[in-house]
């Protein structure tokens, strides 16, 4: 199961950029039962791999301003820094729930922005 996971994690990754850490940790978290800090912490591991290498999909269609990309790399750096040590003051329940509200607000407003 943890392979079909990766598979689709891999593919959620290259597709949209976003929603595939989501689904790692709620496997991991409820199916698996994994401590909720260690899930998040492997989700960025292994989704930062995941996107580095799906840049090199990306180079053949997309041009890069390098500029902006290390401005980004920077701030995004940073700001990981101190989300990781905010995470670790939050409760597993509480992340969950705040995870799940931002994911149903994201789904939302996709869906009235259509």
């Amino acid at each position: 199961m943890i392979y079909l996971i990766g598979v689709i994690v891999g593919i959620l990754n290259g597709l949209f950029s976003s929603g595939s850490g989501q689904v790692l940790v709620f496997y991991l978290v409820f199916i698996k039962k994994l401590e909720t800090h260690k899930v998040r912490a492997l989700s960025v591991a292994t989704l930062s791999i995941a996107s580095i290498i799906a840049i090199f999909g990306y180079n053949k269609v997309v041009e890069y301003d390098i500029k902006n990309i290390i401005t980004l790399l920077i701030i995004s750096s940073i700001t990981g820094i101190i989300g990781t040590k905010l995470m670790k003051k939050i409760p597993s329940d509480i992340l969950n729930l705040i995870s799940g509200i931002l994911i149903l607000l994201l789904t939302i407003i996709k869906i009235i922005k259509g």
